[in-house]
């Protein structure tokens, strides 16, 4: 997955090693597009002192037949059951030695799970291969 810089933080990186970059992919295109859903719609759950905000569609729809299942059909309930999904997995993330406390700080969860700190205030759950 690719971050997905703030227009400030697109614009700030005249000094970067590569140059400007070709083009930026926003996180509200990314949700446009479907790429990422914004789950804080359905939940509130923290990691780190910042929400869980962000999933990457792969992981959702693999996740939305069973958050249903328990659901019933009911709203509310849908987002409890996400909910206490992202606390479980939560309570399992070890953190990358190279985290900066930063965007891109990675947490991996087991079994193939991963939280990435997100430009928008909160964490992705997402798979590696999403990345």
């Amino acid at each position: 997955m690719t971050n997905f810089p703030t227009q400030a933080q697109a614009t700030d990186r005249d000094d970067d090693l590569f140059g400007d970059p070709i083009s930026v992919y926003t996180d509200g295109q990314a949700i446009e597009d479907g790429f990422l859903v914004d789950v804080s719609r359905f939940t509130r759950v923290r990691f780190l002192g910042l929400p869980v905000n962000r999933m990457t569609r792969h992981l959702f729809d693999e996740l939305e037949p069973y958050v249903e299942a328990h659901a019933g059909g009911d709203a509310q309930e849908f987002g409890r059951s996400l909910a206490s999904i992202l606390t479980t997995k939560c309570r399992f993330a070890k953190g990358s030695p190279d985290n900066t406390g930063e965007v891109g700080d990675i947490y991996r969860i087991p079994s193939n799970l991963w939280l990435v700190r997100n430009e928008v205030g909160g964490w992705t759950a997402m798979y590696p291969s999403d990345y």
